[in-house]
């Protein structure tokens, strides 16, 4: 996992220009907020009528290349959507039907996938632009397969540097695969291939300095965590779309994708609540990957000033926590443990903790308990240990529930436990990230059991020890000071 996919991703539905997203780089830049990617939508780059083509549009990229380069002056990586299907009005579709790189019918014509556009039926309503009917690209055929993954090549020469695997789960069940399959079999493989596919193109054709490839992927079925990132697609805009995107990231863990990120403030709402945007954003401070998006602004400024302040200071933590994440990217990579475990699976044995749904473990050493519901109050349910609170500094005893009552400003529930926790940066955290960005939030890591134990007697003898120097140091000449002072050696 490279680290400039664990830091912050922006986007929105949708940036109407590539110069309205250079513009929303310059002024995340400007307002010292963090952030590493910038991802396009589809409605950004691509034609509606005749996507999915890989041919940039005309009217808003006439230059792609200096498009993208003005984006990424701003020190950031550009991500484009895609999805596996291609327009009817394209002449593309004929190209591929006649190569057979399409699924069929039981004829052997292209199947042709026709979209729920009824506002009353369509799982989007009237949100967005009803798409034309399309084709689905048949990842069965090796050749078809090999062709669609060619064609990244150029988009990745125009300096695109991830990309966004949408859709993927519309395989009807009559339809029929090059391999004999039908959609009954192939629905839920389907979207497998098709993510390989697209990290197989990253992986070939990205230069080896961007590190590991990486991309965003809608769906997936088992076998998924080879090809990171899975992402919980659009949420409604409201407190229980939060808590929706908690279990499901945590469920998804369990089923052995230790890699996830959702759309912090929800995706289907123009307007969205600060408080709801802000609790998002903290929840997924402790995610693998986080992204801002949905429709509307998603960017920190809009939320107003306040709204803005205490995100920047949490993405300041979350640049803070990159290299313990790394490590638990490591230990996911080995393990197969996510980096955000639901109760029951950090702590099998403990029937305290195990209906504690939106509750999880970051790694092995932070208990994070999102608030989850307006007012600002939480329940934290703590396992077997000391544990610290990152925000006040306070030790709790485990094996107890409590009730932490929280305003608007401060954070959630937030424990720590286990081995130490690296929570600073080694060097830049992200391209373009100065040390002024990072200002340490008012908070720090701690810890618990017998690290914790010797940590909390190290500081009483630190503070006793400060005490005798200030005595020692502020003392007339001549007056002896009560307690042992270690002196210099001659």
């Amino acid at each position: 996992m490279p680290r400039w996919s664990l830091g912050l991703w922006i986007s929105r539905m949708y940036y109407k220009t590539p110069g309205e997203a250079a513009e929303a780089a310059a002024k995340m830049r400007s307002r010292k907020i963090p952030c590493d990617v910038i991802a396009l939508d589809g409605r950004t780059t691509w034609k509606t009528d005749t996507r999915f083509n890989f041919q940039w549009d005309a009217e808003r990229f006439p230059d792609p290349r200096a498009a993208i380069a003005a984006i990424k002056a701003h020190r950031l990586r550009v991500c484009v959507w895609e999805y596996p299907c291609v327009s009817v009005h394209d002449p593309l579709f004929v190209e591929l039907a006649q190569r057979h790189y399409l699924l069929t019918t039981d004829l052997g014509d292209p199947y042709v996938y026709r979209w729920d556009t009824d506002p009353a039926t369509s799982p989007y309503g009237d949100v967005l632009t009803p798409l034309p009917d399309s084709g689905i690209v048949d990842f069965t055929n090796p050749a078809a397969y090999a062709w669609w993954r060619d064609q990244h090549k150029k988009l990745i020469d125009d300096g695109v540097d991830a990309f966004e695997a949408g859709f993927g789960e519309q395989v009807p069940v009559d339809a029929v695969a090059f391999n004999g399959d039908h959609g009954t079999r192939l629905h839920n493989v389907y979207p497998q291939l098709f993510n390989q596919c697209v990290h197989d193109a990253a992986a070939r054709f990205q230069p080896k300095e961007a590190g590991p490839a990486v991309i965003w992927s809608r769906a997936g079925w088992s076998a998924s965590q080879r090809h990171p990132v899975g992402w919980v697609a659009n949420p409604q805009s409201d407190w229980e779309g939060l808590a929706a995107s908690i279990r499901g990231g945590l469920s998804l863990g369990m089923s052995g994708n230790p890699y996830h990120g959702s759309a912090i403030g929800g995706f289907g709402a123009d307007q969205v609540d600060p408080e709801l945007y802000v609790r998002w954003l903290q929840a997924s401070v402790f995610a693998s990957h986080m992204r801002l998006y949905g429709i509307g602004e998603r960017e920190p400024w809009a939320f107003g000033p306040e709204a803005e302040a205490v995100a920047r200071k949490w993405l300041a933590f979350r640049y803070r926590l990159i290299p313990y994440l790394e490590r638990v990217v490591v230990q996911a990579t080995r393990t197969g443990l996510p980096v955000m475990r639901a109760m029951p699976l950090a702590f099998p044995g403990n029937a305290l903790v195990r209906s504690f749904e939106t509750q999880f473990l970051c790694g092995e050493s932070l208990l994070v308990a999102p608030i989850v519901a307006p007012g600002g109050e939480v329940e934290v349910a703590l396992p077997p240990g000391a544990w610290y609170d990152l925000n006040t500094r306070a030790s709790y005893a485990g094996r107890q529930v409590l009730q932490l009552p929280r305003g608007a400003r401060p954070v959630p529930g937030v424990r720590a436990r286990g081995p130490r926790v690296a929570a600073r940066p080694r060097g830049a955290a992200h391209r373009g990230h100065r040390r002024d960005e990072s200002a340490r939030p008012a908070m720090a890591v701690r810890y618990a059991g017998e690290l914790a134990r010797r940590l909390h007697a190290g500081a009483h003898r630190g503070r006793r020890r400060r005490r005798i120097h200030a005595a020692h140091r502020d003392r007339p000449r001549g007056r002896p000071v009560r307690g042992r002072v270690r002196r210099k050696p001659r």
